[in-house]
């Protein structure tokens, strides 16, 4: 029976690994020895509920969040921020320690407060608050890591200022030694805590792309040419490569690895900014305009609910239908409800850029790709504009219907619908190119590499089989 590593790099772009494939050998000898290829991410691609897919095999109408706040009845807006105790779901840090296994959690998304893991380990993730409180289990891991790396660096960000408004020099030094930090956890644990089961997530994966896109991409619309900078998320890409290597080099024959991101971070072209749209077109009416950039939360009180057909949250995309009989002040007619999707849906397909281009977008139902317990309180509609190269602002009063940055700050990239994946080692064929699969077959995935049994209600197929 194997034992696996799995190596979550959030972010990695499979464009960007083609791209680079040349100065990736570590990775290229992973994917030549086993098996690689595009993951497709959840809908919408966003950190918390991807990871969750991934460890759980479901979709997310069976967890319940769609984003880093969610709602659980039918409140407008999303009144609730996840955590860990918001999982109601079987992960495989559950599943595995209930079958004699031995798990461990690094940096993994939706994991503060640290959950307990029977004789195993966690360390939470950048939704940690501060390192002054509790981010480990058991609690006395926290004196290990912190004799092992130094003061523990929870995300870029600091607690008082986002990443993306750092200074450039300073947050890419930062970026380094967090992930540097992440590295050097996942190394001690493959050397001495003698797990089934480690699970790491590196963070500067998706941090570098947001900040540093403009610096290499010629088609950037913020192109940034002849700077310091061109080459900084080529050389992240080098060193993660390399710590792979060593990664890699530590395991023993009975440890297969796999790898993969949960979205990639891509070019961001800009932003449709999405209730002010609804209220342009007729759906959404507010009691007295709305002159100040203002979060939907902060609006709720100046919307006319009565007269309100749909609002939206979020930063990709997820459209709400005000629903009598469900929300409190419904204006749509549950017999009208698949009509007024299908004309929002044609609507939102003609959205052009600024220029008058048209944009690849696509348009999900939430009732066509989600279902379970939790299914009913999620978005009733998902938009990619231009295959997530424009993103949303939900922010209503702006002056126009288009936008570029948000309140967290300057934002080069945006999160893509496709991840990256690879794995080898035992139980792993050389099969090669992969095609057609997604974050929910990576949990059957590992299970199978470590000869358990499948759960029957898990959605996904173990990729071993092709």
């Amino acid at each position: 029976m194997s034992k696996v590593v799995v190596l979550g790099l959030d972010g990695f772009n499979p464009d960007l690994v083609d791209r680079w494939r040349d100065d990736l050998p570590n990775l290229s000898a992973l994917m030549r020895d086993g098996a690689y290829g595009r993951i497709r991410s959840t809908v919408p691609p966003i950190t918390p509920q991807a990871w969750t897919c991934a460890q759980c095999g479901k979709n997310p109408g069976q967890y319940g969040f769609w984003d880093f706040t969610y709602r659980s009845d039918f409140s407008y807006g999303e009144p609730n921020l996840i955590n860990s105790q918001g999982v109601k779901v079987a992960t495989l840090y559950k599943i595995l320690p209930r079958r004699g296994k031995r798990a461990a959690i690094i940096n993994v998304p939706v994991t503060f407060p640290p959950p307990r893991i029977p004789n195993g380990y966690s360390i939470s993730s950048f939704m940690t608050p501060d390192v002054e409180g509790q981010f480990t289990q058991p609690a006395e891991l926290k004196q290990e890591i912190t004799e092992l790396v130094g003061e523990y660096i929870i995300d870029a960000s600091t607690p008082e200022l986002n990443f993306r408004k750092m200074d450039k020099d300073a947050v890419l030094k930062r970026i380094y030694d967090m992930d540097t930090q992440r590295f050097k956890i996942l190394k001690h644990f493959i050397k001495t805590k003698n797990c089934d089961y480690i699970f790491c997530v590196v963070m500067g994966t998706d941090r570098m792309p947001h900040l540093f896109y403009r610096y290499f991409d010629e088609k950037h619309v913020r192109y940034t040419p002849d700077s310091k900078y061109n080459t900084a998320l080529h050389d992240h890409y080098v060193f993660c490569d390399q710590n792979l290597g060593e990664v890699r080099a530590l395991l023993d024959e009975d440890t297969a690895l796999v790898l993969h991101s949960d979205h990639s971070v891509q070019r961001l072209d800009g932003r449709v900014c999405l209730n002010d749209w609804l209220v342009e077109e007729g759906y959404m009416k507010l009691k007295e305009p709305i002159t100040e950039l203002t979060p939907l939360r902060k609006a709720v009180d100046k919307i006319d609910w009565a007269n309100t057909m749909a609002f939206a949250t979020g930063y990709t995309g997820q459209l709400y239908l005000n629903v009598k009989g469900r929300e409190a002040q419904g204006a749509v007619d549950p017999a009208d409800y698949d009509k007024v999707l299908d004309e929002l849906r044609e609507r939102l397909l003609a959205v052009t850029s600024p220029e008058g281009k048209k944009l690849d977008t696509t348009v999900f139902k939430r009732d066509d790709i989600h279902h379970g317990k939790y299914a009913q309180f999620g978005p009733d509609l998902f938009v990619f504009f231009d295959d997530c190269r424009w993103n949303i602002d939900e922010q209503l009063g702006h002056d126009s219907l288009y936008s570029y940055d948000t309140t967290k700050g300057p934002d080069d990239g945006g999160h893509g619908p496709e991840g990256f994946f690879a794995m080898a080692g035992p139980g792993v064929p050389q099969l090669g190119e992969l095609k057609n699969f997604s974050l929910v077959d990576v949990a059957p995935t590992v299970l199978r590499l470590m000869g358990e049994k499948i759960p029957e209600d898990m959605e996904g197929r173990p990729l071993t089989e092709g």
